[in-house]
């Protein structure tokens, strides 16, 4: 075998090696970026319903909310490969032993966060939730149930009546009717949004209500009647005031994570979670985290913190 020959066949295993290693370093690639994009999306979602949570029990115990929002989220992947070819001068031929294919694919995935605070705080904390919001979300197939139970304040009735959503208030009893009515109306199919002079009017049935005459919560506020739900650990009793649960979640406080926890969070030294049971409480939760989102304002330009994604 001449030497043009040898060196022919070195040339030509070389190729097919980077050939192969191309080939095989678009399919890593492909599958890398399939996987990773999922596996964002499920980390940001929990992480997001996590802080919720957290945030609904520091208000049970008299603390401020904190917020972070994902800014944005980069992820690099490097690829790395080679190929070495071994020839023995000796016996003219390739060497096995010194032919080798080296490979290496990392991602080094980046998520920046932001505080929400100042003009951010007030608009999506703050700020009266507004009768087109609470018209999407009932359009939208929410039950008016817990719309109305989380979201209004008082609401006016034509007559002159005022309706207020608090359990010590004269009134409450009246207001619990009138959301059965309108549950009544939902379930039959008869409640409906429609444009009204002033704006927007609940038709329950054949009765008009405008949705001008409803007042509603804050974001805050919302979370603040959820906390109600909170239980206290024995021996924090002091940190908190105990007001009546309103049903609409179902937070477990216990020593250590419960195994069947849709969500949790670890505060003060306990665990609080939402069983992947609980359908009302996760619905209530999900709820939470579409007004968090509705009232979103655009993240700070600065962030405050910018961690690898793990």
């Amino acid at each position: 075998m001449n030497h043009s020959s040898i060196y022919g066949s070195i040339t030509a295993v070389t190729a097919l090696t980077g050939l192969s290693l191309l080939l095989g370093g678009c399919s890593v690639a492909n599958r890398a970026i399939r996987s990773d994009f999922t596996e964002f999306n499920t980390t940001l979602q929990f992480n997001q319903t996590q802080q919720m949570l957290l945030n609904v029990v520091r208000m049970h115990f008299r603390e401020s909310p904190m917020f972070l929002q994902a800014g944005s989220l980069t992820a690099a992947y490097e690829s790395r490969m080679g190929a070495n070819v071994g020839f023995s001068r000796e016996q003219m031929l390739l060497s096995e032993s010194e032919t080798g294919i080296d490979y290496s694919f990392s991602t080094k995935p980046t998520v920046s966060y932001a505080a929400v605070e100042g003009k951010n705080y007030v608009q999506q904390l703050l700020t009266e939730i507004s009768p087109e919001t609470f018209s999407l979300l009932l359009r939208a197939g929410w039950p008016v149930e817990p719309l109305a139970n989380l979201l209004m304040e008082r609401i006016t009735l034509p007559g002159g009546a005022v309706l207020v959503n608090h359990a010590e208030t004269p009134s409450f009893g009246k207001f619990k009717e009138f959301v059965d009515r309108m549950e009544a109306a939902q379930a039959q199919y008869q409640l409906t949004v429609v444009s009204a002079p002033a704006g927007y009017a609940l038709k329950i049935g054949a009765e008009e209500v405008p949705l001008q005459a409803c007042q509603f919560r804050s974001l805050f506020d919302v979370m603040f009647a959820a906390s109600h739900n909170t239980p206290t650990p024995p021996g924090q009793e002091q940190r908190a005031k105990e007001r009546a649960a309103n049903g609409m979640l179902n937070i477990r406080v216990s020593d250590s994570r419960l195994r069947d926890s849709m969500v949790w969070v670890r505060h003060n030294g306990h665990f609080y979670s939402i069983s992947h049971d609980d359908i009302k409480s996760k619905d209530t939760l999900a709820l939470l985290m579409q007004l968090y989102r509705i009232q979103a304002a655009p993240p700070a330009e600065a962030p405050l913190l910018t961690i690898p994604v793990r």
